[in-house]
């Protein structure tokens, strides 16, 4: 979509939802340029936290391009309509709009560190397939960044293993089963040892090896 058509789409998305008296819009009763403000804000600190934990992991490009598709107006603007400051605005409009959100369709299918984007042979499966290096490692640092994003003060590598990693296993969770191997021993050295040594590329590649890489021997994507 040019620029033209963006801008002009997002003029006319804040003249409808100035309109809109707070206690009838869709997200919290925060004004929308607080939403506006807001959302932008908690986009730039999660890519930085996630661009840290990229460089540390040897994928600072990975770092620097993720996200970018949340700047597109179908993300950006259910972003915004969403947004309180606490939760992801997906979760809330998928919360509110029966386990949809427009946003997240968009999402997942640009963004290849989603392990989501990874399935194939949707007429007789679906099919969880493992992801490659960069992308697996890239969806690491994304879980530790949007931690570092939302949890701000209350982060630690323990809250992320036996908080967010143990609770999405009960929840349920489509990776494949050498890419829940690949996270667990990720998240679960990281929560022991306290430290972001694991992170470094080293130990990244011996981890993924072991996991997922010595399945795909023959298959140049994996190397």
């Amino acid at each position: 979509m040019e620029k033209r058509e963006f801008f002009t789409d997002f003029f006319v998305f804040c003249c409808i939802m100035e309109m809109i008296p707070n206690k009838k819009k869709a997200g919290c009763c925060m004004p929308f340029y607080q939403r506006l403000l807001g959302h932008t804000w908690m986009i730039l600190r999660h890519k930085f936290w996630v661009f840290y934990f990229c460089v540390i992991a040897g994928i600072p490009w990975q770092g620097l391009i993720h996200d970018l598709s949340k700047f597109s107006p179908v993300e950006f603007l259910e972003g915004v309509r969403y947004y309180n400051g606490k939760i992801s605005p997906i979760r809330i409009s998928k919360e509110k709009h029966n386990g949809f959100s427009m946003a997240w369709i968009h999402h997942h299918g640009r963004n290849l560190h989603h392990y989501e984007a990874w399935f194939d042979n949707f007429d007789h499966g679906p099919v969880a397939r493992d992801m490659t290096y960069k992308y697996a490692v890239e969806m690491v640092c994304d879980c530790l960044g949007a931690g570092k994003a939302y949890g701000r003060s209350a982060f630690s590598l323990q809250a992320e293993y036996y908080g967010w990693w143990k609770r999405r296993l009960a929840n349920g969770c489509g990776m494949s089963d050498h890419m829940k191997d690949f996270m667990e021993e990720v998240l679960s050295r990281l929560a022991k040892t306290n430290s972001l040594r694991i992170l470094r590329p080293k130990s990244l590649r011996d981890i993924y090896e072991r996991n997922v890489g010595k399945y795909h021997r023959e298959d140049t994507l994996f190397i």
